[in-house]
């Protein structure tokens, strides 16, 4: 008795299974495709804002600092020793006080950097503004967190017409800044035998955009008057300013004398 031999057939996937899987590779090529354009659209336009944004936050950084320096006067600043007779004899700076004022400016700075990206509001940033009302939405997240910017869809096609049409992409950008802080003193003349001397608070600040790219580091600086104060010292019974020495001839004397 003969046995029939079973050969195996060729099973081929359904072709629904073929077709999803085709689908699903279409849809993921399709939506990086997607992203990448977008990207590559908007990119130049966020550049910009992030230029401008690095300027913003680091004048707005110096001015927390600013707000600080406001509140003290020169003489808390400054350590003078008097003579018995009340005029003053030598000064020097307290040099405790003025650690503290550089201490403290660099972490007013380093707080709204660290504030401005976990987007939380600064207290000292600008009382005399009104509070923003936040619906919790994400429409309100611009106004509450300035690191949050919107960019339209339509800038990626690169027309003027369209570049405000369609959604609004929000993009979180992530700064980095850093401090220097110095307090100098400036003399001059001011009246007989006396100087003014004026105090000013340095601050330096570099900014830079580390997500979601790295930008060039901005640097701003300015200088904050903070006080100043007469420092007296004794005036000569004879005082000449710059003028030269008179001297009065002898013979003229004499013959003022013989004529008494």
């Amino acid at each position: 008795m003969l046995r029939q031999r079973r050969f195996g057939k060729n099973r081929s996937s359904p072709p629904g299974k073929n077709a999803l899987i085709i689908t699903m590779v279409l849809f993921s090529v399709f939506v990086a495709g997607s992203i990448w354009i977008i990207d590559e659209g908007i990119k130049p336009t966020l550049m910009e804002i992030a230029t401008i944004k690095t300027d913003e936050f680091a004048t707005r950084a110096i001015n927390s600092a600013v707000r600080f320096a406001e509140n003290y006067d020169f003489e808390e600043m400054a350590d003078i020793t008097y003579k018995e007779d009340g005029s003053p004899a030598v000064y020097n700076w307290n040099q405790a006080m003025i650690n503290e004022i550089n201490r403290v400016a660099t972490d007013r700075v380093e707080e709204f950097f660290l504030k401005m990206n976990r987007g939380e509001p600064l207290e000292f940033d600008n009382p005399l503004q009104e509070p923003i009302e936040n619906s919790g939405g994400a429409e309100d997240l611009p106004k509450v967190d300035p690191t949050v910017v919107e960019i339209p869809l339509g800038q990626v096609t690169g027309n003027s017409v369209l570049a405000n049409l369609g959604p609004k992409i929000p993009v979180n950008l992530e700064f980095v800044g850093n401090v220097r802080t110095n307090i100098y003193q400036e003399e001059r003349e001011w009246g007989i035998n006396s100087s003014w001397v004026s105090l000013y608070l340095y601050v330096e600040v570099d900014v830079q955009v580390v997500i979601p790219f790295t930008t060039e580091i901005t640097t701003v600086h300015t200088e904050i008057y903070m006080d100043g104060g007469a420092i007296m010292g004794e005036v000569p019974e004879f005082y000449g300013g710059n003028n030269p020495n008179i001297a009065v001839p002898r013979e003229d004397i004499q013959k003022d004398l013989q004529d008494e």
